[in-house]
């Protein structure tokens, strides 16, 4: 099941194509497609368009609808050779799953057309303020990944390839830290190297994390989305 986060900026990512006004030449892409959430929203809103759907998992892609065409890729590769003269490419919390982002967004931005826009989002190194400060209060290493520092990402484009580049906040709330880590388990955003906190480390999270007035816990997301257009 897709978290409630990736919903949202889907929607979000859909909103921005139809300000943009798209064209239909060219081929549309969605990278790092999962199941289609984003895919199926662009194909609803734009009905005459079809989106190609590329994910490096065979499970994923079999939940996207029969009729639509799929590739299995692992995006640390450069794109399948098929893939050229696209007019859209999107992709929705990928880019920083993969090794040397910056080198592979470059690639992405150069299979566009004159006029191509390039579209990602993801979680920023200014996520989770509360659990990194938490960490430091009570000296426990913090496990979560250091997502991307955007003007690091953006180094290779000229100022007038990036067309829009936006900052969200995003807050979630939880029970307790307990259901808040559960949750990043399932999004994938506490997969790193670090060994697992013990049941006294949690308790001790549990207890420093700031809560609110009802005893509920935040976690705060920063998002950046960025249009980027082939000139």
């Amino acid at each position: 099941e897709y978290s409630k986060i990736q919903k949202f900026f889907a929607a979000k990512i859909v909103h921005f194509i139809k300000e943009l006004n798209p064209s239909k030449k060219g081929e549309w892409i969605d990278l790092g497609s999962g199941p289609g959430l984003l895919a199926d929203k662009i194909e609803k809103e734009f009905t005459s368009q079809k989106v190609c759907r590329i994910d490096f998992s065979k499970k994923m892609l079999l939940e996207n609808k029969s009729s639509s065409k799929k590739i299995l890729w692992d995006l640390n590769n450069d794109l399948p050779p098929e893939i050229k003269n696209c007019y859209l490419i999107t992709s929705n919390f990928c880019i920083h799953w993969l090794n040397n982002p910056e080198k592979i967004i470059k690639n992405w931005f150069n299979k566009l057309i004159p006029g191509g826009f390039l579209i990602i989002s993801y979680p920023t190194k200014d996520c989770f303020p509360e659990w990194k400060d938490t960490c430091k209060k009570i000296d426990i290493e913090y496990s979560g990944l250091s997502f991307l520092d955007s003007k690091e990402l953006l180094k290779n484009f000229k100022p007038d390839e990036i067309y829009i580049s936006e900052k969200f906040n995003y807050l979630e709330n939880f029970e307790d830290v307990y259901k808040l880590f559960r949750s990043l388990i399932n999004v994938g955003a506490k997969s790193t190297n670090c060994k697992r906190k013990t049941v006294k480390e949690l308790k001790k999270i549990q207890k420093f994390w700031p809560k609110n007035y009802n005893n509920t816990v935040n976690l705060s997301w920063e998002i950046d989305i960025q249009i980027l257009k082939k000139l």
